[in-house]
């Protein structure tokens, strides 16, 4: 899938002769002193069986074969092309707040391994990020490190509008011994902290706003500003399409957030007053606003989705430009079930608290940069698997996991990052991923209960959809496939520790399976369900967020049965 528009002035300009149109409507509809148009509601799509039933007396079978994600030999690895970040005209500098982060290294030696690799850890921990910063700087040139590595982190950490202030020097003059993929990374934190700073503060229209003032204020400020911002994406874009791995993933990730920003900048447009006097006529206004700005919000939906299907293949689980990114498609998408399983009560993971200097720092690593300090084969390691899974488990680590996992605690490491990152990117491959090291559990050692209620998750979330792609552009929220939850039931039901965090997911991923003619009497069970599992639950608001939604699963029902 591309991310990068086509050529945006002309775009940019067809979307403000939408927007005009949508006051030209208007318009006419006041001037001939009609109301708007009854809406067309468009035929449903005929309905989508659902999963088929359980068969059989074993809830736990796996009955289909497990997917295999498809990994390369080796990470990737390429020489370094040297790139000039842009200067798009009109786009705004960084913030004065940025001046805090655009220092100099400033470190000497560094000491052994063991003393890097706590500078740096302790570098992560500290919370003022101006602090954080220095602290980084004095260890950018620490030979422990792969080249790069430590620039690259502050501008991650940093304010996403900084980027381009720090590595701009680096990437017009590499660092000694910084390679392809390196320097991608370094170009591409650059391109997205100037993404980050478009499609911000739109001009805005004083007072009074009659209707030949919003319509001048479109034809001429708003026009002049939106082609010069969709020029900018699409400047830069152009630059991000020319990188590979994390590089181009960040770019895409923040290419796409722009474009859909302009959706939140076109509900700024003021509406004549005029049209407020009558209801209709201003809710007819303003959706033919958001109408015209449908395709940059569409392109933008599909860059965020490219490039949280590159941060999912690098194996990225908690990082903050994902969250971001996730939180604005579920805005712009109310619809999409892109963030419904971040809902699912996951077991705890038990606490750890590393003990060496590799632990430490692989807790607070990001997986990508986790993944170029940590050789693949440590991920073989079970106490620092289980601090790399805090926040990922990268490309490297997983291709050395590759060939089988062997201990108890590997494998429910390894199911557990598997689960989280199909929780977060909707990869199916993700959830046959975190059954495959439980299928073949030892019959020597009893299954933790924890590990038991990933297992019932994965047989629960398997069969939807590829991708997050695939889910919001194809598949109704209510035909997404998954829905087999009799082992999660069956864990429900021996009435262990976590049988309320079983019920609790089973109901969740069983209204989410609901086929788009679901019954009132399907969606009476679904709120009997979240009830069984308020009973079972310990934790208040856990049990108070089960008790509101089998209040909400019976008002569904009582409107069905209202037809």
């Amino acid at each position: 899938m591309r991310f990068e528009p086509e050529d945006p002035p002309f775009y940019a300009c067809g979307m403000v002769s939408r927007v005009s149109s949508a006051l030209g409507l208007c318009l006419a509809l006041a001037a001939c002193g009609g109301k708007a148009p009854e809406p067309v509601t468009p035929p449903e799509p005929a309905p989508v069986a659902g999963p088929a039933p359980a068969s059989g007396p074993d809830p736990w079978a796996v009955r289909a074969p497990l997917a295999r994600e498809e990994l390369p030999a080796a990470p990737p690895s390429y020489p370094v092309t040297r790139r000039a970040l842009p200067s798009p005209a009109g786009l705004a500098p960084p913030p004065a707040a940025c001046r805090a982060f655009g220092r100099p290294a400033s470190g000497g030696s560094c000491g052994e391994r063991a003393a890097a690799l706590e500078a740096l850890s302790a570098a992560l921990a500290e919370t003022e990020a101006a602090q954080r910063d220095a602290e980084l700087a004095a260890l950018e040139t620490c030979a422990v490190f792969p080249p790069g590595l430590v620039l690259a982190l502050r501008a991650e950490l940093a304010p996403v509008e900084c980027g381009d202030r720090i590595v701009a020097a680096a990437i017009a003059s590499p660092p000694p011994g910084v390679e392809g993929p390196a320097y991608d990374t370094l170009v591409g934190l650059g391109v997205a902290g100037m993404l980050a700073r478009s499609v911000r503060q739109p001009p805005q229209l004083a007072p009074p706003h009659d209707k030949e003032r919003v319509k001048k204020f479109i034809d001429e400020k708003l026009k002049a500003w939106i082609t010069q911002q969709a020029g900018i994406i699409q400047q830069l874009s152009e630059v991000g399409a020319t990188l590979k791995h994390y590089g181009q993933a960040v770019v895409a990730v923040e290419a796409g957030m722009a474009d859909m920003r302009f959706i939140e900048a076109v509900r700024g447009v003021p509406v004549p007053e005029e049209f407020r006097k009558d209801k209709e006529l201003e809710e007819t206004y303003l959706d033919s606003l958001e109408d015209a700005f449908e395709p940059r919000k569409r392109r933008g939906r599909d860059a965020a989705l490219v490039g949280l299907g590159r941060l999912a293949t690098i194996g990225v689980i908690r990082d903050e430009r994902v969250t971001r990114a996730r939180e604005l498609l579920s805005r712009m998408y109310g619809g999409s079930p892109i963030d419904a399983l971040d809902a699912l009560v996951m077991p705890p993971l038990a606490p750890s608290p590393p003990t060496t200097p590799e632990g430490k720092l692989a807790a607070r690593l990001q997986a990508h940069y986790a993944g170029q300090l940590f050789p693949g084969e440590a991920a073989r390691d079970d106490a620092l698997l289980r601090q790399l899974v805090e926040k990922g488990l990268s490309l490297p680590h997983r291709i050395a996991l590759a060939n089988g996992v062997e201990s108890p605690t590997a494998r429910g490491l390894v199911a557990r990052a598997r689960l989280e990152l199909g929780q977060n990117y909707w990869r199916a491959v993700d959830f046959d991923e975190a059954l495959r090291p439980l299928v073949d559990w030892p019959t020597s050692t009893p299954m933790p209960e924890d590990v038991r209620l990933i297992f019932a998750l994965g047989i629960a979330l398997r069969g939807g959809p590829q991708n997050a792609a695939e889910m919001m552009e194809k598949a109704p929220i209510k035909a997404l496939g998954i829905g087999r939850v009799e082992a999660l039931d069956a864990l429900a039901d021996e009435g262990g520790a976590l049988s309320g965090h079983a019920a609790f997911d089973a109901a969740l991923i069983a209204q989410l399976a609901a086929p788009r003619d679901a019954t009132a009497d399907y969606w009476h069970k679904i709120a009997a369900r979240y009830r069984v599992a308020a009973d079972k639950l310990v934790d208040l608001p856990l049990k108070r967020d089960a008790e509101a939604r089998a209040s909400e699963a019976d008002q569904v029902a009582a409107a069905i049965g209202a037809r």
